[in-house]
């Protein structure tokens, strides 16, 4: 299972949208921006550069695994899934 740490801007959705693509079951933690919980300890302890989106892993080999920016996240669901990036070389 994915837990997904996000909120209502632009970045937070782009993980939802790609894990909605994939078919991938996970839960969403809402992290209220203007009550600065992305500054919890809590919070901190999966993505240490206090900004959202983030998401743990629970399924990822070696045990749970904590990625932060959407860049990050969209790469590595694409990659673990083998979806929405080229097999090899420049995509056409």
């Amino acid at each position: 299972m994915i837990t997904l740490y996000t909120w209502t801007t632009p970045n937070g959705r782009k993980p939802a949208i790609m894990l909605e693509e994939l078919g991938v079951p996970y839960q969403v933690r809402l992290i209220d921006l203007g009550n600065d919980e992305q500054f919890a300890p809590s919070f901190l302890a999966v993505s240490p550069n206090s900004k959202i989106p983030a998401i743990v892993d629970e399924d990822a080999e070696g045990g749970p695994l904590p990625i932060f920016e959407s860049g990050a996240i969209l790469t590595y669901l694409a990659e673990k899934h083998d979806r929405f990036l080229p097999a090899s070389g420049r995509a056409l």
